[in-house]
């Protein structure tokens, strides 16, 4: 059992979070997906532990045990991250962003340099306003993608039938999920402690979760505030070649846009490659903090 803890922030909203790892180790804040929890480190405190990390994972707002933020917007996420930081007396971390949490993690090494060692982009989302982005994304993503570019409210229904329909049928919702998936992401999915820790993520999550996704695919779609082009900082990107939720041409426009970037390519993978190569992010972070 992990216990999760909540902190208050200045401006009263609450902010959700966990611990992993090595509590004396290297410190990395780790972002969950569109939409997620906190509750994905708890299948990463084996890799932690032996990668050296001390592995914090914040709930994004809305999600979780955290607030919702009305008029949020990508570049406030760092002032959350560094209260947090604060909070836990930790002055210099490494961050890393998976699927939804890699604008994330980017917006924390563009515009906290001098607290962030080293970023990792984990199958992140692009830029959702390139149009090279869409280029072999499933229908759904498609879809949420082209309606949040155009603001238009019923991306926040779609996602609120998605929400209802995982914790009333999580059972069925999962199969039918696993259909829409290339098999080397379903072959994860099926893992018993992934299929448990979707499901228990789709039990537990707050009224305001969908909402929040959908604030999510708003901000992704839009200018994001700041510019990939301006980060200094170490930043890796491991991607996989057959993932459908996030392409790889994402991971490309990160790569061509980020200075000095490195990209893991991971060939015959999908979206939650994450699960396989836990160790060896931390390990790259670790070495980066050092």
């Amino acid at each position: 059992m992990v216990d999760s803890h909540v902190t208050v922030l200045q401006d009263g909203r609450d902010l959700g979070w966990l611990e992993v790892g090595d509590p004396a180790g290297a410190p990395v804040f780790a972002f969950h997906g569109t939409p997620g929890s906190r509750l994905v480190g708890t299948t990463s405190d084996e890799a932690a532990r032996s990668a050296g990390v001390r592995f914090v994972c914040p709930d994004r707002p809305g999600y979780g045990l955290s607030s919702f933020q009305p008029g949020r917007r990508l570049v406030d996420w760092p002032g959350d991250v560094t209260a947090l930081a604060d909070h836990l007396g930790i002055d210099r971390f490494a961050v890393m962003g998976v699927s939804g949490g890699g604008p994330h993690s980017a917006v924390c090494a563009a515009l906290l340099g001098d607290r962030v060692t080293v970023a990792a982009i984990v199958s992140g989302v692009g830029p959702l306003g390139d149009p090279a982005a869409m280029e072999g994304m499933m229908r759904l993503n498609r879809v949420l993608a082209t309606l949040s570019r155009r603001r238009v409210p019923v991306v926040r229904l779609l996602m609120g039938s998605q929400v209802a329909v995982a914790r009333r049928w999580p059972e069925q919702g999962m199969e039918f999920f696993l259909k829409q998936l290339p098999e080397p992401d379903a072959a994860v999915m099926r893992r018993p402690e992934v299929r448990a820790l979707f499901l228990e993520e789709a039990n537990k999550a707050p009224r305001t979760s969908a909402k929040s996704a959908a604030q999510d695919f708003e901000l992704f779609s839009h200018d994001w505030g700041f510019s990939l082009r301006d980060i200094t900082v170490p930043v890796h990107l491991w991607q996989g070649d057959v993932d459908v939720n996030v392409p790889a041409g994402h991971a490309r426009i990160q790569h061509e846009a980020i200075p000095g970037s490195v990209l893991h390519e991971c060939p015959g993978e999908g979206h939650f490659l994450a699960f396989d190569h836990m160790g060896e992010i931390l390990e790259t972070l670790a070495a980066g903090a050092g």
